[in-house]
């Protein structure tokens, strides 16, 4: 019950957001239900008057007045119901909204426990449901009570010995659907779960196509699709499984109501209790009465998927959002890019033992530092700890001097540039993500940034220019356009930090040494940290430190450290430096 109470305050805080849109709405619904209900005193009025009266011009206008009540009807009812879906459209989208806002304030260990089919489930056909139920909930309510008080309240004018019997299923049938209300909520919060594994499966497998492909996996990705596809159906077989047996009952109740009706009323009319044109205006009343309590049946079940929708809803967004105690300190102002590290240690939650323990480290205003190691040393988790990805678990890091704790995290990230061995480019054109490093330059900035990165004699080769599409993922460039792609959006961004995670470890000679001359530009001037395997990327390094282990094992220049691991000054360009100094 305090889910529904808590879903009901939310959902009203939409509501008002859409007044203007609601209250046209609810208007179409109770001008549609008053011209419904008048129809069949319309017809009794014929019936019981007009024809025993022959009075052949009051049934001509009668008659008249009962076309224009249904074809009234029918209007409101295509008028309500485009208002009505407008509104559970706009409510969906406002509610989608708040919830890209949120998932944006996330920490990353959110994103890094949380499978990306399953947050696709929860924003699209979870608030589907939400959105759908929002917009029925006040139509099927007023509507419903309209429809029900004033059939009874005709039917009790018309005849009150009929109309007691009509209350006779009422508690009965309501009684019966609401018996069913706790497992239906149960089966189609199974379903929601089943639909978010499967939405994460077909993502999975979408990213992986070539994998699968290059690994001729078809078959065995076609068996793992067709058990997690016989999952997710079976859980919409549980839902038909529970509804046929309360459909089917209420339906069985309400035929048996409609005999035992025709029963009484032949009983009455034989008895001169009741006259054959009430007995008619009663029938016409008594689906009034039968189709709300059907409606109540299915909107019961609406209400369930949406309830189960805003359930999944509510456990997103009360997921803490990414903390910020800085968030109202002083800005940043200018940086000149000193990096201090003191007593850092870093545990990821749930983990046994900390991978990250460096009592002290000091990256001055434009060096450039390497970190080299084994992977799975911590170079790339120190990376993540410098822009606060993550929070130290013990020990702070120095920026100027000063903490990055009490610096708000949008000017420190603004402060900083990653360039990742895997870049992420979004599913647009080069613009486009050129533009996310900075978002007011213009075309001069854009192609200078491209000049900049050895990549605009390629872009100019293309007739698209800078609205060339890059593809998802960037699929459509090499690897090496992609990569230099992402060091003109950070030549772009322009920022005093330099973070280089493994920028070229991926690419062949050629292409590396097109990004090496980039990168060379790029660090130029800027505190530099480079993670890297290749001795080519550490070449231009004033310090280089030797994480294992989470732990500094040895620091300093790069000609001291390499003579002490035995490798040349000038080494091959694909030899690794793993050797321990």
């Amino acid at each position: 019950m305090e889910t529904v109470w808590e879903w009901l305050r939310t959902v009203c805080g939409y509501y008002r957001a859409q007044g203007r849109l609601l209250a046209l709405d609810l208007t179409t619904v109770v001008a549609r239900a008053g011209a419904r209900l008048l129809i069949p005193a319309v017809a009794l009025h014929v019936f019981q008057v007009c024809l025993p009266a022959g009075d052949l011009r009051a049934t001509g206008w009668s008659a008249l007045l009962f076309a224009l009540l249904a074809v009234g009807a029918a209007a409101l009812e295509w008028c309500g119901t485009i208002c009505g879906q407008w509104l559970g459209f706009r409510i969906e989208a406002a509610l989608r909204a708040d919830f890209f806002d949120h998932l944006q304030r996330l920490p990353f260990a959110f994103f890094d426990r949380t499978k990306t089919g399953e947050v696709l489930s929860r924003v699209t056909s979870d608030l589907r449901m939400v959105g759908s139920t929002a917009h029925l909930l006040p139509e099927a309510l007023l509507e419903i009570s309209l429809t029900l008080v004033g059939a009874f309240a005709f039917m009790f004018w018309i005849n009150p010995t009929l109309a007691a019997f009509t209350l006779i299923p009422v508690p009965f049938i309501l009684f019966f659907a609401g018996s069913f209300q706790k497992r239906i909520h149960q089966v189609w919060r199974e379903n929601r779960h089943e639909a978010a594994t499967f939405a994460a499966h077909v993502e999975n497998a979408v990213q992986g196509i070539r994998e699968i492909k290059s690994f001729t996996g078809e078959a065995r990705a076609r068996r793992a699709f067709r058990h997690a596809n016989a999952r997710f159906r079976r859980s919409f077989e549980k839902v038909s499984a529970l509804y046929a047996p309360l459909f089917s009952g209420t339906q069985l109740l309400l035929e048996g109501y409609s005999l035992l009706y025709i029963a009484l009323g032949a009983w009455l009319v034989a008895r001169d209790s009741a006259t054959l044109a009430q007995v008619f205006a009663f029938f016409m009343y008594s689906r009034y009465v039968t189709a709300p309590m059907l409606r109540i049946v299915g909107f019961l079940d609406l209400f369930q998927q949406g309830l189960v929708g805003f359930r999944r809803f509510r456990e997103f967004v009360a997921q803490p959002p990414e903390d910020d105690p800085a968030g109202d300190a002083a800005p940043l102002g200018p940086v000149r890019g000193e990096i201090r590290l003191e007593g850092l240690r870093f545990r990821y939650p749930g983990a046994p033992r900390d991978v990250l323990d460096i009592p002290a480290l000091t990256l001055p205003a434009g060096a450039v530092c390497a970190l080299v190691g084994p992977s799975g040393g911590g170079k790339s988790t120190l990376a993540a700890l410098i822009p606060r990805f993550y929070a130290p678990t013990a020990g702070r890091i120095l920026l100027d001097g000063r903490d990055t704790a009490t610096i708000p995290k949008r000017d420190l990230r603004a402060a900083i540039g990653i360039v990742a061995q895997r870049p992420f480019l979004f599913d647009g054109t080069v613009r486009d993500n050129l533009l996310l490093g900075r978002p007011d330059a213009d075309d001069a900035a854009l192609w200078a940034a491209l000049e900049a990165a050895n990549l605009a004699p390629a872009i100019r080769a293309r007739p698209e220019g800078l609205d060339t599409p890059v593809g998802e993922h960037g699929l459509r460039l090499s690897g090496g356009q992609a990569q230099r792609l992402a060091i003109a959006r950070v030549f772009l961004k322009n920022p005093p930090i330099l973070i280089l995670d493994e920028a070229t470890s991926a690419l062949d000679t050629f292409a590396e040494a097109a990004v090496q001359e980039a990168l060379g530009r790029l660090s130029a001037g800027r505190t530099t940290l480079i993670i890297a395997h290749r001795l080519t990327t550490i070449r231009h390094a004033t310090q280089i430190c030797y994480l294992e282990d989470g732990r500094i094992a040895e620091s300093g220049s790069p000609d001291a450290l390499l003579a002490l691991a035995n490798l040349p000054t000038s080494p091959d360009p694909h030899e690794a430096p793993h050797a321990k100094p």
